[in-house]
Order: structure tokens, then C-alpha cells, then sequence
């Protein structure tokens, strides 16, 4: 929010998450994805069978694997970036991205080390400094996006400043390593330069990397696509002209300046009830399956399966249809103000309602990739992955055309929902019957639940969007009063519809769970096993 007030969310920006998807797409495959999901398993197993000592070998062979191969990464990539950054031959625009991606490339070391190594504290049930550490990172960018302008840059360009923001970007990971550092320490844990792979376990964690990897990952690559094609064709990447050459023909650019900014500002929100809500379930359900797959118990795996999946789809389902309902008060109140103007807005709330209505499906298929996980199938979920992948590219240079920047977001909503289906689907050839049909009711309730809350909530909206002090003029009345009485309504609407309809896994919500769970049935997926 405070990065966009003072430097919009145009070229500039655009070209500051150029630089910055680097380092997140790397921090998603290795630091929060692959090689945390085999990692955790793989050092609670030494810890119990070997020991400590045996542990912290593996940690440290692992630390010292992942700093080499992503340090040698970087120099490669600094290797093109710097010189692209420097040269006379480019545009200004795309020596600005290419200086971005080169000031924070190294951040890509650190901030998939701040992972393993708060993956590391987790497991010896240390988590303050890991959740801290997203923290250091915003408040580094706020303040350098902000401080500069009030002491001394205020009359320098946004593409100036923005080199502030990228170096702050590589101070918070300092910082980060810092913090996680004495936690892991404090655990007993004390690191060391180590160069074993067969001897400590390491050599388990890099046979299983890459095809997890593309297996969790297809999202990740389908948004960081996403971003190189916003920045391609739009007049970012084309020194503002609406046009570009390609086979000696001129081609009318589909997109607008700043098309990157408005994706990035769409991605943010979409992700988030995706990273609280699915991942923790995805996590929480995984030792489970883990469990039940070792012994071979299909039955058990399949119950997991439906409870993990009806759980989900109940938070889920009205997330994505309240979420596409308010996309645009949701942008407004958060980015609306200084350089971002109402037709940002716009642009970015078009894009945001093209993801969330997908939101069902991102958090959906992370369950279904844990029980493939779970039963050592890691071949399937890549061979899935890289199809998506191509879906994806093929339905973005397509719907770009038709949908501008929303087009981008709905060819990944599409590829998630697609892969969902296929996964299923291989799972019932796999398990046999999984017992969907019990979603019959579940899917019934959750749609009338949600219809109530869309009526209400846009009754509300459209109520106090008649209210002079709650308008996109007056901020304060957006955030602190239209936007909670809107989302309030919702809630307290979906919460009630779904009691009155004695939706059994209201019992197992978040924060009004225990007060319903005398009034709903018990679990679908622990009556029956039915099948499909």
C-alpha cells in the first residue's frame, strides 16, 4: 500500500516486480514449497532414528547445498541482468527492469535460506522469528518507499526512488538471517559449511526435488508467466508505444502501461485467504495421509481426502464469490490514494475478480498434491504441472487479446481448475470410488449459503455506496466503515444460512466453530465412504 501511494503502480512499479519476481518465484519453489515439504518429513525422521547429531548434519549439508546451487544461479543471472542494465541498446524501461532484477536477484539465497532455516525452528516448535520475518520485509520496503521522499528525494522520479525499495529489499534479508540464526542456534542446532550429500540424507532431498517442484510449483510458474507477459505486451516493455514489430509485422499491444503493476496489486490479495487458509489445511492434513499411505489404507486415505477437501471448500467457495463481489471496494480501500488512481483501481479489481473466482481450486489442489505426496507419487502431479503450464501460456496469449490484464489472471484461475479435475480424476482410477457424491449436499448448502451472502453483502455495498462519507472520495469511511460492514454482513450472513441449514463443517470453522457444533451433523466424509 505504501509503496504504491508514493511510487503508483505504472512502468516503474512494473519494473521494480519484474525485479522482485525473481527472488519470489525461487522462494515458493524452494523456500515455501518443494524443498521445505520434503525436507520437514525427511529431518523428524533422522532426528528420531539417528538423533541430533545426525539432524544437524542434514541441516547443515542442506544449508550448504542450497546457498551453492542458488548462489551459482544468481552470478549466472547477474551474468545477463547487469550488462542488459547498463547497455545504450535498450530501452530506459527495460534497463530499469533488468537494474531490478539484478540489485535483487541475490535476495533469492536469502530468502530461500530464511525459509529452510525457519523450517528448521518449526520443527523444534520455534516460530516467532519465522513469523517475524515476513514482517521485516515490509516494514524495509514501507520505509524505504516512504522515508527518502520525506527527507531528501521528494522531487526525484518514481524511477529513481525505486532503487531505495530495491536495496531495502536485500537489507530485510540480512535481517532475516539474522533473526533465524539465534532461534536455530537456540534449538541445538549449530550449523557449519558441510559438502555431504550421501553420507547426512541430502542425496534423498535431491532425487525428489524436481518433479516435486514442477508438481507444487505450476501455479507459481503460471504467475511468474503471467508477469513476463503483462511486461511484454504492454508499452512497458516497448518504451510506451502501443505497438510492437514481430516478423517485420506491427502488432497493436493488448494491454496498457502499467499492466504488471495492476497484476501484481491482484495477485497479493487472491493469494492471501489461499496462503491461510489452504495451505494450513494442506500442512495440518499431510502427516495424516502420510501416515495412512505407509500402511496402505485407502479407506483412511479417502476419508482424509473428503474431510480435507469439504473443510476447504466451505471456506473457499464463498471466499471466491465474496471476494469476486467486492473486488473493487477491496482494491480501493487498500491501494486508492497518491499515485494510484480510480482507474488503477479498476484495472487491478478486473484482474483480482478473474483470480478469486478460482480461489476454490488453488486451495482444493494443494490437498489433492499432498496425497499424491503422501503415497510417494511424485511423477504424476509434474507430468500434470507442465500441461497446465502450457494451458496456461496458450489461454494468456489468447484472452489477452479479449480480457486485457483480467485475461492473464483467468488463464491461471482456468490451468488450477483444470489440473483439480485432472487430479481427481486420476485419484478415483488410483483409489477407486472416492465417495464425492456426499459432496451433493455439502456443494447444495454452500451455494445457497454463499447466494444469501452475495445478496446481502451487495445490498450493503450498495446501500453506503450512497453515503457521501463512504465513497472512493472519502478513504477513512472506505476503510474503516463500508468495507467491515460489507465483509461483517457477509460473514454473519453466510454464518447464519449455513447453521440453518445444519452445514456439518461449520462445527470445524475458524472462531465460531464450538459455538455451532452442537447444532450441525457430524463430518460427511466420517458417515460413509459412498461412492462417486
Amino acid at each position: 500500500k505504501v509503496c504504491s501511494y508514493y511510487l503508483g503502480v505504472g512502468t516503474t512499479w512494473s519494473a521494480f516486480w519484474m525485479g522482485f519476481q525473481f527472488p519470489n518465484l525461487f522462494r515458493r519453489i524452494f523456500g515455501e514449497g518443494a524443498l521445505t515439504a520434503i525436507f520437514v518429513p525427511l529431518y523428524t525422521r533422522v532426528q528420531q532414528q539417528q538423533g541430533q547429531e545426525a539432524a544437524t548434519r542434514l541441516a547443515a549439508a542442506t544449508c550448504t547445498l542450497l546457498v551453492l546451487f542458488l548462489s551459482t544461479v544468481t552470478l549466472l543471472g547477474e551474468a545477463v541482468a547487469l550488462p542488459l542494465a547498463f547497455s545504450s541498446q535498450l530501452l530506459p524501461e527495460n534497463r530499469l527492469a533488468a537494474a531490478m532484477i539484478a540489485i535483487m536477484l541475490p535476495y533469492c539465497v536469502m530468502v530461500c535460506l530464511v525459509a529452510l532455516l525457519g523450517a528448521i525452528s518449526a520443527a523444534h516448535e520455534r516460530f516467532a522469528a519465522q513469523a517475524l520475518a515476513p514482517v521485516v520485509m515490509n516494514i524495509s520496503m514501507v520505509l524505504a518507499a516512504a522515508v527518502p521522499v520525506w527527507i531528501f528525494t521528494r522531487n526525484d522520479p518514481p524511477a529513481q526512488r525505486i532503487f531505495w525499495v530495491a536495496g531495502a529489499v536485500l537489507i530485510a534479508g540480512v535481517v532475516q538471517i539474522s533473526m533465524l540464526l539465534p532461534s536455530v542456534w537456540r534449538s541445538g542446532v549449530k550449523l557449519r559449511p558441510l559438502l555431504q550429500v550421501r553420507q547426512t540424507g541430502v542425496e534423498e532431498i535431491v532425487r525428489s526435488m524436481l518433479p516435486m517442484i514442477v508438481g507444487l510449483s505450476a501455479v507459481q510458474f503460471n504467475t511468474f508467466m503471467d508477469s513476463q507477459i503483462a511486461w511484454w505486451l504492454s508499452p512497458d516493455g516497448h518504451g510506451g508505444r502501443h505497438i510492437m514489430m514481430l516478423a517485420g509485422y506491427a502488432i497493436h499491444l493488448p494491454l496498457l502501461s502499467g499492466a504488471l503493476g495492476k497484476l501484481s496489486m491482484a495477485q497479493r490479495i487472491y493469494l492471501l485467504p489461499v496462503g491461510v487458509f489452504g495451505v494450513a489445511m494442506a500442512t495440518a492434513i499431510f502427516p495424516r495421509l502420510s501416515h495412512a499411505a505407509v500402511h496402505s489404507d485407502h479407506p483412511e486415505i479417502k476419508r482424509l481426502l473428503n474431510m480435507g477437501l469439504s473443510k476447504t471448500l466451505f471456506l473457499s467457495v464463498p471466499a471466491s464469490i465474496g471476494m469476486v463481489l467486492i473486488a473493487r471496494l477491496l482494491v480501493a480501500a487498500i491501494y486508492l490514494g497518491g499515485r494510484v488512481s480510480l482507474a488503477d483501481v479498476d484495472r487491478a479489481a478486473w484482474a483480482t475478480r478473474c483470480f478469486c473466482a478460482g480461489i476454490w481450486a488453488f486451495e482444493a489442489q494443494l490437498i489433492l498434491l499432498r496425497v499424491f505426496y503422501a503415497m510417494r507419487d511424485v511423477k504424476t502431479p509434474m507430468r500434470v504441472s507442465l500441461w497446465m503450464v502450457l494451458l496456461n501460456f496458450s489461454l494468456n496469449l489468447t484472452l489477452v487479446w479479449y480480457m486485457q490484464v483480467g485475461g492473464l489472471a483467468a488463464s491461471t484461475t482456468i490451468a488450477a481448475i483444470v489440473q483439480t479435475a485432472i487430479l481427481v480424476w486420476i485419484l478415483r482410477r488410483r483409489l477407486g470410488p472416492l465417495g464425492l457424491r456426499a459432496f451433493g449436499p455439502l456443494a447444495a448448502k454452500t451455494l445457497v449459503a454463499s447466494a444469501v451472502m452475495a445478496l446481502v453483502a451487495a445490498g450493503v455495498n450498495f446501500g453506503l455506496a450512497h453515503l457521501a462519507w463512504c465513497n472512493y472520495q472519502h478513504r477513512l469511511g472506505l476503510i474503516f466503515f463500508r468495507l467491515p460492514a460489507v465483509v461483517g454482513a457477509a460473514a454473519v450472513a453466510y454464518i447464519g444460512m449455513a447453521a440453518v441449514l445444519r452445514t456439518p463443517e461449520l462445527a470445524g470453522a475458524p472462531f465460531v466453530g464450538r459455538i455451532f457444533a452442537k447444532y450441525v451433523q457430524p463430518h460427511v466424509a466420517e458417515k460413509t465412504h459412498g461412492s462417486d
